[in-house]
């Protein structure tokens, strides 16, 4: 039932806002990373994980989560969003040597302000975002303590509509840690782009992952993902998504 109404709802999205601006929207999702520039002051930008699944094996047993992960941006001013995101919905299967167990519910909430960094070339772009986690569900989906990120990606315009980002994250509060992850992005036509992607992370985010995905964007503010990203050493061993995302003028 809340696939079906997610699917009306955004049937009802589609059909009340016109699709086609002048510039193609660059939405956050798919990747570790997020885009280098803001949405429009007054648009909205709704990023929706429709199938964002996780496994993970290790000595003490298996898990597998699935998530509808949700995320609203909408533009303050030029340069400057607001971000307020959650795991709407998660569905989590667990084994271990005392059994099996299953958990299902809301997950944790986040609330976010995205800063674009001043530039002085079209070829270089670099945004600043920091991110409140709030513990607005209950374990095992959500829950324990607020924790807060300062993430920074760059990003290089490069040859044949190519491009290099960098993206760095610091974790504050009761979980510390960071990650880094550079990609490489390319588009394969005027609506097919595809990027590369490598993560290093310790602490909090420790791990090491390599992953790719391919995006969809028929019209400049409607785009289609799937993902896939592979843990090498210390992360889950599988992370793969598929979403949609849209934006609102």
């Amino acid at each position: 039932m809340k696939s079906r109404a997610a699917c009306i709802g955004l049937l009802v999205l589609l059909r009340a806002a016109p699709l086609y601006a002048q510039d193609a929207a660059a939405f956050d999702r798919p990747g570790i990373g997020f885009a280098s520039t803001t949405v429009p002051r007054g648009s909205l930008a709704w990023e929706q994980g429709l199938a964002d699944v996780s496994t993970n094996h290790d000595a003490s047993g298996r898990q597998r989560q699935w998530v509808a992960d949700t995320l609203l941006r909408y533009g303050l001013r030029d340069g400057l969003e607001l971000q307020l995101g959650a795991d709407s919905y998660a569905w989590q299967h667990a084994s271990d040597v005392s059994g099996h167990w299953r958990a299902q519910g809301m997950g944790n909430s986040r609330l976010g302000l995205k800063m674009s960094l001043p530039s002085h070339t079209d070829a270089f772009s670099w945004a600043m975002l920091a991110t409140a986690s709030l513990p607005t569900g209950r374990a095992p989906i959500g829950g324990g303590t607020r924790g807060y990120d300062l993430g920074i990606t760059a990003q290089w315009a490069m040859a044949n509509d190519c491009s290099f980002a960098l993206y760095a994250d610091r974790s504050l509060g009761h979980e510390r840690g960071w990650m880094l992850s550079p990609s490489y992005n390319f588009n394969f036509s005027q609506h097919w782009a595809g990027y590369l992607e490598a993560g290093i992370g310790s602490g909090s985010q420790r791990g090491r992952m390599l992953g790719s995905g391919l995006t969809w964007q028929p019209s400049p503010r409607f785009q289609l993902d799937v993902s896939a990203l592979r843990g090498v050493q210390g992360a889950a061993d599988w992370q793969a998504g598929l979403g949609v995302s849209l934006l609102i003028r």
